[in-house]
């Protein structure tokens, strides 16, 4: 697979290929980045965990995030927000183009709102614009958006690129076809996209915040981290989202920069409560104290992290009077032990005579979350827990199938854009949503739903129920690590969001020195 996009990119791209002329005159280059994850789809309306490269360069939303991610104007450029909270009403660019060459008008705005909206289309990000009520234009360029309850996140989510009612008004925001052949209105459009191979974009001189200085982008789609790294050492791409085992090869390379940025992301050990052995709130507590986190960061990770103990660590919005889960295999001993599990000698614990056993599995082509699968396993057998890893194939797991899974999640946005996905109830993936696990807790929902009309303390109270009713065994943060040419100009820094996505969000200002 990867030799096949090699071959299939050498006839249209090599380091510094020039194709054309930015705005100050200077000649423009080509940059070909290899990414760890193929997306399924680039449409926005579906996708609700992150925002994949290719999605970030060819659609806007209406606001943005700047290198401190907060919210400033794209496609709008201001908005009033009423009193009481419920009416946002927004006035647009009149300088915008679609890829395709048709106006950007205020109806595109209320066709992608009300459309997400619609449950016929199933849209994955519908439950962030659960409190929109109605989507009105007054004219081209004004767009008020009533609430029926005020929303918290509605800003931050409404960063969601806008999609273009005169391609989609005849089918749904949803139209799977549109999702791999997009028109959007962002600085790069989208040429040629060969699946699981690469994506190839070009530059989109109409972009209303100038020309970039860029002639091209590509990006090669290599999930294993080693494949990545020699394409990298040999030159058949540019740039590559690399492990902390390949790190210091980056360095030691007077060509490359490693350039190393915060990351609001976690993996943590997801339990599936579908399976009776998760059932007690205070076995999954003591598995949280089975974990040696300093080790993890300092075996698997190499100190491109630390350790995890909550899903808001990376936030200031996490409790500081709440202890943390640390390594306590005398805790672990007290909470099994109190809760009726016994264990003799060096062997396993059990209740009615049953072992506590589960599968634990994760993606085989991602070697950190392999290499904590392996340690945490360990770990775990130590402690005497029944476990055994497993890694599987991307396109071979069912999470339906799955005991545990070495998962990742985060974003540095409002806390609702990376809490109530994967932890309310309504969001359980029996109900075709991303809470993976099934977790239900009446307190969690509560607090989540406070915390996206913005009352204080949510979030502490979510924290509190989640530390007594843990959904994951928590892991370890992350850090974000790629490498880019010395000679290029490019990407600036920013907290990023799970995986490292979000790095292209300042693309139309990247170029070759």
């Amino acid at each position: 697979m990867v030799a096949a996009a090699v071959l299939l990119l050498s006839a249209c791209s090599s380091t510094m290929e020039t194709g054309g002329t930015a705005a100050g005159g200077e000649e423009r280059g080509s940059l070909t980045y290899a990414s760890d994850q193929t997306p399924d789809t680039f449409n926005p309306a579906m996708l609700v965990e992150h925002t994949n490269p290719v999605t970030e360069m060819v659609f806007r939303g209406l606001v943005a995030h700047d290198a401190d991610n907060e919210v400033v104007p794209a496609l709008a450029t201001d908005w009033t927000v009423s009193d009481d909270g419920l009416t946002y009403e927004f006035t647009l660019r009149e300088d915008v183009t679609w890829h395709d060459g048709e106006p950007f008008t205020a109806d595109d705005v209320v066709f992608t709102l009300q459309g997400v909206r619609d449950p016929a289309a199933e849209a994955a990000v519908a439950a962030n614009f659960a409190a929109v009520s109605d989507v009105t234009a007054a004219d081209d360029t004004h767009v008020r958006i009533a609430l029926s309850e005020p929303s918290a996140p509605l800003l931050d989510v409404l960063t969601m690129g806008i999609l273009p009612e005169h391609a989609l008004g005849d089918s749904s925001v949803t139209d799977p076809d549109f999702g791999i052949a997009p028109v959007g209105t962002g600085p790069f459009r989208l040429v040629d996209f060969k699946n699981d191979q690469y994506a190839k974009l070009v530059v989109f001189d109409d972009f209303y915040a100038g020309a970039p200085g860029l002639e091209e982008v590509i990006i090669t789609y290599v999930p294993d981290s080693t494949a990545r790294a020699v394409q990298l050492a040999n030159g058949e791409v540019d740039a590559a989202y690399v492990d902390p085992q390949q790190a210091q090869a980056v360095r030691d390379d007077d060509a490359l920069s490693l350039q190393v940025f915060p990351i609001a992301d976690y993996r943590g050990l997801l339990l599936n409560m579908e399976r009776p052995v998760f059932a007690d709130p205070a076995l999954r507590q003591a598995l949280n104290y089975a974990v040696d986190r300093d080790a993890l960061v300092e075996a698997v990770v190499l100190g491109f992290g630390k350790p995890a103990t909550s899903p808001l660590g990376m936030s200031d919005l996490e409790d500081p009077d709440l202890a943390p889960y640390t390594f306590d295999p005398d805790t672990v001993r007290e909470l099994m032990t109190s809760a009726g599990y016994t264990r003799s000698d060096q062997g396993p614990w059990t209740k009615d005579g049953e072992p506590v056993s589960f599968t634990i599995s994760t993606f085989a082509e991602d070697s950190v979350r392999v290499g904590l699968l392996e340690v945490v396993t360990t770990q775990l057998k130590e402690q005497g827990f029944d476990v055994t890893a497993q890694p599987l194939p991307r396109d071979a797991v069912e999470w339906a199938d799955l005991d545990a899974f070495v998962i990742g999640w985060g974003t540095p946005y409002h806390p609702d854009t990376s809490l109530f996905a994967p932890f309310h109830s309504s969001q359980a993936l029996t109900a075709g949503g991303s809470n993976l696990g099934s977790y239900s807790n009446a307190e969690v929902d509560a607090a989540l739903m406070a915390g996206r009309r913005g009352e204080t303390g949510a979030y502490v109270d979510f924290q509190q129920a989640i530390a007594i009713d843990p959904p994951y065994v928590w892991l370890v943060y992350l850090q974000a690590l790629n490498a880019f040419p010395a000679s290029f100009s490019g990407p600036t820094e920013r907290t990023l969001e799970h995986h490292g996505f979000g790095l292209f969000w300042d693309v139309e200002t990247w170029h070759w020195e």
